[in-house]
């Protein structure tokens, strides 16, 4: 599984700061590898997601560790199998929800 970016994004500007637009690049093109590679499984998604991460911190000065994992977690980065399981937990809950709220809906058949 290729998780790491296809073209070469620099996290790092010019003057040796955190590129923070250039790390969303970054954790978008891994998101999209982990999407097409975990046939929609949440926990397999998260897993590929992360290591993708985790291997593109190694190129990233642990000084801008904490906002580079602040940006990874919108796109559910985990760092643990604590985590991973935490978010399985709430997406289930959040598709439950949704799930709830679709039952509690008025079905409108006039149109039928």
């Amino acid at each position: 599984m290729n998780v790491e970016p296809t073209e070469e994004v620099q996290a790092i500007d010019a003057r040796g700061r955190f590129d923070e637009r250039a790390w969303r690049n970054i954790c978008a093109q891994i998101a999209v590898a982990a999407s097409k590679d975990c046939r929609q499984l949440y926990d397999q998604y998260v897993e590929v997601f992360s290591a993708g991460v985790d291997a593109q911190l190694k190129n990233l000065p642990s000084e801008f560790h904490p906002a580079a994992l602040k940006i990874a977690a919108q796109w559910d980065y985990a760092q643990t199998p604590n985590d991973i399981a935490k978010g399985i937990r709430e997406h289930n809950r959040a598709v439950m929800e949704r799930i709830r709220d679709l039952q509690k809906s008025p079905v409108n058949h006039s149109g039928w």
